[in-house]
């Protein structure tokens, strides 16, 4: 094992940093809005240039060459089983690696009509070579199955209790539409239109308000929300004061493109934000003025949908590289619009553009781009299936697989919900009220809801949905 780090680039080290702190494939992904099998390239490559063959190895590496300090790598929680797999894989939900007619089955099964259910992730635990715990769990398993087998029997013939939740298909209770729903702190005044951003560092998570505007007034502050305290906090505000934007992370940087003045005018003026710094910098302007985008990371690039200009709407795509401070015009959309939002599922390789506005009104597109395929050679844009109403304004966020939407223009009080794998969508129960403008987003099984507005009115409302939940395995 060599101590010389200087053969590992910077995104090399970014994934080194979070290897040695315990983060898995898939939260490393997560983080740096790169799909898994990038990660595990990287891994594979940095695993190379260093000479170690473990996670272990990787991160002693990581301490001495003084790219983490040992306080930093001690607060990893992940077990010791899984830092010292010999490979840069690592343990994921059972069933995960299924085939493509293996996972349309499964889906199919999950996705029934009704009851709607929240998707069910099963982990294994991690593995241990003391017995005791597995046999303790089988004794306990046998004695749950002699006490319903018992109970089965001294209830035959009778009228059941109706059940408090609908069963998984792993047989473990789920929580109701309602449970599974949490108001949170609100934002210190109502918001509408701003950009919100899902920042991760270390073991803590942050989501981020930037400009918007609050009852017709637009802003250019900026505010923290740290769910693990349920706290806002008002930091550095943004240099240009705009509303309908959007923004993205990649590495450790917030990205905020264009978007509608105090006057009116839209603005080409490209900001980022380093949450580390608590600061602001101005970058390359923007191809155009726009606002109204949709905007999504992708393997450590932006991607800018469409858009207003304040005359017309747009169905260009361009892509930033911030490695570069560049923008590169790429394939058009199919369908012109501004007003939309986007979503990348996992494990697909695509991003998909869902409903938005043009001259004809609200629209049901639903249009998923592939950037691998962006080469001249392919047709990156396919047509989904579309949204059951059409709407703009729309707020779209992604738990695994599945696609959520909330609000609009022509919201009706339902959570929307999109099968990537079946091409399919299905109506949930929302038990809050559907606004226009509203933002989401996502970390790992849970939604963020946020801001959004009712007429004239901007809502400072925060909620949180239990998008997934886990049952946990122990492994023999």
């Amino acid at each position: 094992m060599s101590n010389d780090s200087s053969q590992i680039s910077e995104r090399e080290r970014e994934i080194l940093r979070l290897v040695a702190t315990g983060a898995t494939n898939q939260q490393i992904a997560h983080q740096l809005n790169i799909s898994i099998n990038t990660v595990k390239v990287h891994l594979r490559n940095i695993f190379g240039k260093i000479g170690v063959a473990s996670r272990t190895e990787a991160t002693v590496f990581a301490v001495r060459s003084g790219l983490v300090q040992i306080s930093e790598a001690a607060t990893t929680s992940m077990p010791t089983a899984v830092a010292d797999a010999p490979l840069p894989e690592e343990a994921e939900p059972l069933l995960a690696e299924s085939n493509e007619a293996d996972e349309f089955a499964d889906a199919a099964r999950t996705w029934a009509a009704t009851p709607v259910e929240p998707i069910v992730v099963i982990h294994p635990a991690a593995q241990t070579t003391r017995r005791w715990p597995w046999l303790l769990g089988g004794g306990l398993l046998v004695a749950l199955l002699i006490a319903g087998l018992a109970t089965f029997y001294a209830t035959r013939g009778s009228t059941p209790a109706a059940p408090t939740a609908p069963a998984s298909s792993t047989g473990a209770p789920t929580p109701n539409a309602q449970t599974r729903w949490r108001t949170l702190a609100p934002m210190p005044s109502g918001r509408s239109g701003f950009a919100l951003a899902n920042y991760n560092s270390g073991n803590n998570q942050y989501f981020y308000v930037i400009g918007g505007e609050t009852n017709g007034t637009v802003s250019n502050q900026l505010l923290r929300y740290e769910p693990g305290t349920n706290t806002w906090t008002a930091l550095t505000s943004k240099p240009t004061a705009v509303s309908d934007i959007q923004a993205e992370v990649i590495g450790n940087k917030v990205y905020v493109p264009g978007g509608r003045l105090a006057s009116g005018m839209i603005s080409d003026v490209f900001e980022s934000y380093d949450p580390r710094r608590d600061k602001w910098a101005t970058l390359k302007p923007l191809p155009g003025k726009l606002s109204g985008y949709a905007l999504a990371a992708f393997e450590g690039k932006l991607y800018l949908f469409g858009g207003w200009d304040g005359q017309n709407y747009h169905a260009e795509v361009w892509q930033y590289d911030p490695d570069l401070d560049k923008w590169s015009a790429k394939s058009p959309m199919q369908t012109a619009r501004a007003f939309a939002d986007t979503a990348v599922p996992e494990r697909q390789g695509r991003i998909y553009v869902m409903g938005g506005e043009n001259a004809s009104g609200a629209l049901t597109a639903n249009e998923s781009y592939n950037p691998a395929e962006d080469d001249g050679s392919g047709q990156p844009w396919s047509t989904k299936a579309p949204l059951p109403a059409p709407s703009s304004h729309l707020a779209v966020a992604t738990a695994g697989r599945t696609i959520f939407v909330i609000g609009g223009s022509n919201a009706a009080k339902q959570l929307l919900q999109y099968s990537v794998a079946l091409d399919s969508w299905k109506p949930d129960t929302l038990p809050i009220e559907p606004l226009r403008d509203m933002r989401a987003e996502a970390n790992i099984d849970k939604l963020y809801i946020i801001g959004g507005q009712n007429g004239s009115t901007s809502s400072a409302a925060n909620y949180e949905y239990q998008a997934n939940y886990s049952v946990f395995l122990p492994s023999p």
